[in-house]
């Protein structure tokens, strides 16, 4: 019958938005044994009611607003107490079966206080032994039948809350006296059955509640799409079918509008090519002298390419630039093109000097004595001034071009080297010698010029 129901139900269930839940119980047993024949009750013993331990678990399955199935498993323990007719209180038995029990209720529920439970139940025989007047335990589980089937009834209290109480009748349908032997002071098995029976009373605990959806299994209708290029944007809405875009260009991709590399999303600057790192515009020139910012050394000062976006530099200072000027470490005028002004009087004494110097007549190129006293005063004046420079310049005339050149030349660093013998640097003296086609009354002129 419970299978049939559940069959028929099993649509119900799927659709019911009920509670599956499950607990534990724990209660007691209060049982008794009855043995029946065709002549009635043994007269030497009779059977009384015992009390004994129930406990386990229940699962509760809904299949509509008011009927479950509720299947439970049970440790649960029967029997019966055995008064010996005739004798004293004490000479009683306490026979104790145990048994793994399986109660399958239909549970029906009219209301929130109340359910009633009607169904079968399954017993499994695991131990059983009597207990004599005097306390000894006896093990007898072989006088009885391991399987035994009941039937149970009752109500439950309270079965929506937490906890709840029920109160059960079970009665077991089958002889539970074994065929090998039989139970101690029953004589003769065959002229009777033994059917064992409980009224059991337990408290449940609910620590499971799940809610079981309704699921609609139906499958919406999906419009058919087109999408050539699979960017999410139908065919008949997008410009670009071909090609993958986003929705804010109708399907196109992110334009690139000068072309530089950059989306215009991106381009802070996207109608001028330009470069990611200034987020897609040029390359700066804040002080607008053509040279970019990237490869300007004075990006915020106009300067020219070949000092690298400076300025020309003015290195001494004086107002013209290194460019414009002879003397670029030696403050000078303009006038002097940058260099420093001569003294005049400096330059007199060295012309003075010139129309002096005279030569050995044993060589031709070696100075005369006098001549070297002249050009220690010119040696003086190098020394002093370590920037001041002499330009020495031997004219020799007469007809041999080339000899006279080669002579003038001679003296000329005859000269030089007399100063450089006197500590004047190398580089302050320069000494040239010149062949002209002139006469003049001592064939040569010397010209010493003072310069920066």
């Amino acid at each position: 019958m419970l299978f049939s129901l559940a069959v028929l139900s099993s649509t119900t269930l799927i659709a019911q938005p009920n509670a599956i839940s499950a607990g534990i119980e724990a209660g007691t047993n209060y049982s008794a044994l009855h043995f029946t024949n065709q002549g009635g009750e043994p007269s030497s013993y009779e059977w009384r009611w015992k009390f004994g331990l129930a406990a386990g678990a229940y699962v509760n399955v809904p299949f509509g607003n008011m009927l479950s199935i509720q299947p439970n498993v049970l440790f649960a323990q029967t029997g019966a107490t055995l008064i010996l007719k005739g004798g004293t209180e004490s000479s009683r038995i306490r026979q104790t079966l145990n048994y793994a029990s399986f109660p399958v209720f239909l549970k029906f529920t009219p209301a929130t206080s109340v359910s009633f439970l009607l169904g079968p139940q399954f017993d499994l025989g695991i131990g059983a032994h009597i207990t004599n007047e005097s306390g000894d335990k006896i093990v007898n589980k072989n006088n009885f039948q391991q399987f035994d089937i009941a039937l149970s009834g009752g109500l439950q209290l309270m079965p929506n809350s937490s906890a709840s109480l029920s109160i059960r009748y079970v009665y077991g349908l089958r002889d539970i006296v074994g065929t090998a032997s039989h139970p101690i002071y029953i004589t003769n098995s065959n002229s009777g059955k033994l059917n064992s029976s409980a009224i059991q009373a337990t408290v449940s605990y609910r620590i499971f509640k799940r809610h079981r959806q309704e699921v609609a299994l139906t499958t919406p209708e999906v419009p058919l799409m087109v999408d050539s290029d699979g960017d999410g944007i139908a065919d008949d809405m997008d410009k670009c079918p071909s090609i993958p875009g986003i929705v804010k260009y109708d399907g196109c991709p992110i334009p690139d509008s000068d072309n530089d590399g950059i989306n215009d999303d991106m381009d802070k600057c996207p109608n001028v090519s330009g470069v990611a790192k200034y987020d897609g515009c040029p390359v700066p020139d804040s002080d607008h002298d053509g040279i970019d910012d990237d490869h300007d050394k004075c990006p915020t000062v106009p300067g020219t390419e070949r000092y690298q976006g400076c300025p020309v530099p003015d290195s001494d200072s004086d107002g013209i630039s290194d460019d414009e000027d002879r003397c670029p470490y030696l403050a000078g005028t303009l006038d002097n093109r940058g260099c420093p002004e001569i003294d005049g009087s400096k330059q007199e004494t060295l012309t003075a000097i010139a129309k002096r110097i005279s030569w050995s007549s044993a060589t031709g190129s070696e100075l005369s004595k006098l001549s070297e006293i002249l050009l220690d005063e010119m040696a003086g004046m190098l020394i002093a001034d370590s920037n001041l420079k002499v330009s020495i310049s031997v004219f020799y005339s007469g007809g041999n071009t080339d000899k006279n050149k080669s002579l003038g030349q001679h003296r000329a660093d005859a000269i030089k080297n007399y100063l450089i013998t006197k500590r004047v640097n190398e580089s302050q003296v320069q000494a040239t010698g010149y062949s002209e086609n002139w006469t003049i009354t001592r064939n040569q002129w010397i010209e010493l010029k003072l310069h920066y």
